[in-house]
């Protein structure tokens, strides 16, 4: 998700919903890591794993947006206590002072409640194009990264306290 969102380079497709989909599967397979957790018998009982994420904000964002994606909508109130309204894209797009007007074409339309910044600076070469994926949640914008980033700093606090650790290769 971060790989998509931040290394975009000198080509972003606007339009693209390939971070998007990377977003939805991130927070998809991040609340039903709990499916796993509540099977194994060192989380007993399983509803421990249940209270532990309605006890975290970030986590309990992640079964909304998880259930909003699955079900078309929340069908029962929400865990953190707001809707997903949308997931938007924000670009950037920053010109260098050398840049020929030319060498900007948009081929795509943004989709609706995209964003782009275009600034330009005194360096030389071609333009440089970042992207950051766009939680609206609530009414309020959230940063997809830093939602995850706090999501997997969530787990792993959890698996800790239950001295539990997974070897990473």
């Amino acid at each position: 998700m971060r790989e998509i969102a931040t290394d975009i380079g000198k080509t972003v497709i606007i339009g693209d919903r390939a971070a998007a989909d990377a977003t939805k599967a991130f927070f998809i397979e991040c609340y039903h890591l709990k499916d796993y957790l509540k099977k194994d018998l060192r989380f007993q009982p399983p509803n421990d794993v249940e209270a532990f994420i309605t006890a975290n904000p970030a986590l309990s964002l992640a079964a909304d947006l998880c259930n909003s994606f699955k079900h078309a909508g929340l069908r029962t109130p929400p865990r953190s206590g707001m809707h997903l309204n949308q997931i938007n894209m924000a670009y950037s797009l920053d010109l260098s002072w050398t840049t020929e007007p030319g060498m900007i074409h948009f081929s795509r339309n943004p989709s609706d409640g995209d964003t782009i910044t275009i600034s330009q600076s005194k360096r030389i070469g071609p333009p440089i194009a970042t992207a950051k994926i766009i939680l609206t949640i609530g009414g309020n914008k959230h940063d997809a990264i830093v939602v995850a980033t706090q999501c997997i700093a969530d787990w792993d606090k959890f698996l800790t306290s239950k001295n539990v650790q997974f070897a990473i290769s």
